[in-house]
């Protein structure tokens, strides 16, 4: 499943940088599309490791907080 997915996401930016070559107009505008996917992947694993962090610190202070 992996492979696939790497796969799937080589064959992107092989066809991407492609039609970029043939359209240098839009090429920057695909570069900062693609730039913009990235952050936004990163920010959402970023998200997800701290959330599950800080529902782990909540969950202690609310139980220190009920045996008060």
């Amino acid at each position: 499943m992996f492979e696939k997915a790497q796969d799937l996401a080589l064959r992107a930016v092989v066809l991407t940088k492609a039609w970029a070559r043939k359209n240098r107009r839009g090429a920057s505008a695909i570069e900062y599309g693609l730039l913009a996917g990235l952050i936004a992947v990163v920010i959402i694993g970023m998200v997800a490791t701290v959330g599950t962090q800080l529902n782990e610190v909540f969950s202690k202070i609310s139980a220190s907080l009920t045996s008060i």
